[in-house]
């Protein structure tokens, strides 16, 4: 393994990787989602979906470990356990719907309404309020439904927290409880698929003290963002995503 390491770490791409990925750690330490959105993109142009997707599932898995631990106290566990079993029942639907749908179509589908959402909240509308922890069935079941399709299972648990009126830390912590299930579920389906080659796991290695030192600084700038200012914020990244999938799709 010290070969495979030492051989990444000389290789001329390197530095790129691993600074996108810095990137997308601070990202996910302010917002609490993001990284894997805004990286995979850009690192499938550099190493290849094969390498970037295994990597980038390690690293989104650590992330939402460390932050959880760090930001437990701010959990909701209850509409948490209700995303979880509904996402479970939309995965397999789905995938069943990719089998029978376009890809494209799903995925400008969702782009559409994040879209529309996102220009509503940024426009200066009210955002909706769905305190009742029920609301998080439908919308952990579009966040399976997506999941199964195209692998995107963030924006719907991203939309539905902005309509709690949790503080920024609860949002970030709130967000992990459900990503720290789903993204073991997504590395041991990797590692099962046989994409936990020696470059990814070298890799993988290179990132910890990125994330050592990623994770603190973008908390501190999170910390930093009011609650009105960073919703905002939330509904541009939101933004942004919505218009990577239209234009990927």
């Amino acid at each position: 393994m010290s070969d495979a390491i030492a051989a990444v770490a000389l290789a001329p791409d390197t530095p790129m990787v691993l600074g996108v990925i810095l990137a997308a750690i601070i990202i996910r330490a302010i917002f609490g989602f993001g990284d894997v959105l805004v990286s995979v993109p850009i690192l499938t142009l550099i190493i290849g979906p094969r390498q970037a997707v295994p990597i980038m599932g390690l690293v989104g898995a650590t992330n939402a470990l460390i932050i959880l631990l760090k930001e437990r106290r701010g959990v909701h566990w209850r509409p948490v356990r209700y995303l979880l079993m509904a996402s479970v029942v939309g995965i397999p639907l789905g995938a069943w719907s990719l089998a029978v749908l376009p890809e494209r179509w799903i995925a400008v589908a969702l782009g559409l309404v994040l879209v529309g959402y996102c220009l509503w909240a940024l426009m200066g509308q009210r955002v909706i309020r769905l305190e009742s922890p029920r609301w998080a069935w439908p919308f952990g079941f579009g966040a399976g439904l997506m999941g199964g399709a195209v692998a995107a299972t963030g924006p719907p648990i991203v939309v539905y927290s902005t309509t709690q009126g949790w503080s920024p830390s609860e949002m970030r912590a709130t967000m992990q409880g459900f990503f720290l299930p789903n993204g073991l579920f997504i590395i041991v389906s990797h590692l099962v698929g046989g994409l936990w080659t020696p470059t990814v796991i070298a890799t993988y290695v290179l990132t910890l003290p990125l994330i050592l030192v990623g994770l603190p600084v973008g908390a501190r700038i999170g910390g930093r963002i009011s609650a009105p200012r960073f919703e905002q914020l939330t509904q541009v990244v939101l933004l942004g995503t919505g218009l990577l999938l239209l234009f990927m799709g």
